[in-house]
């Protein structure tokens, strides 16, 4: 699921303030996107709390293409310490220049902001549910140190199943 590769950036975009930048430059119905980030070891060592050691938000436009309105389908996957990757769909609305995203059967949300010309912000939000609604939760407890995600922009290969 997950695969690492080297993120780089482009100095004529990385000039542009975040204010001229829309959310639908990183995710649009039509449009596939991967994001991915990876916590370094010196980094989970500086954040012992921190469950989340790698997370994927991708959209696939396949996938929402028979969504009503503006609404897309993105999946979000984690990797928590010591543990396997967990998934989950979850649907997304346009919220000014945000999604607000939710995971079904009442599985939690989040919403989307644009970091930079690569990069989101996972923020905001609940507890997050990785189940088929009727099994047993998996749960990504969202506090203290797993509240905020900083996502960088991949090649759409990392994010294929």
């Amino acid at each position: 699921m997950f695969k690492k590769t080297a993120v780089f950036s482009f100095g004529l975009f990385a000039a542009l303030p975040v204010a001229a930048q829309s959310i639908s430059q990183h995710f649009d119905k039509y449009r596939d996107s991967c994001f991915q980030r990876f916590y370094s070891d010196s980094h989970l060592a500086s954040h012992p709390v921190q469950k989340v050691e790698a997370i994927q938000l991708s959209h696939f436009s396949a996938e929402s293409r028979a969504m009503p309105g503006s609404e897309m389908n993105l999946r979000i996957a984690v990797r928590l310490r010591g543990r396997s990757t967990w998934q989950t769909p979850v649907i997304c609305r346009p919220k000014g220049n945000s999604l607000s995203c939710g995971v079904e059967c009442d599985g939690g949300r989040f919403d989307v902001v644009v970091k930079n010309h690569s990069s989101i912000l996972i923020t905001g939000g609940t507890d997050l549910y990785f189940s088929d609604c009727d099994a047993k939760p998996r749960i990504l407890e969202r506090a203290p140190d797993d509240k905020v995600f900083m996502l960088h922009q991949q090649p759409l290969s990392n994010c294929r199943p």
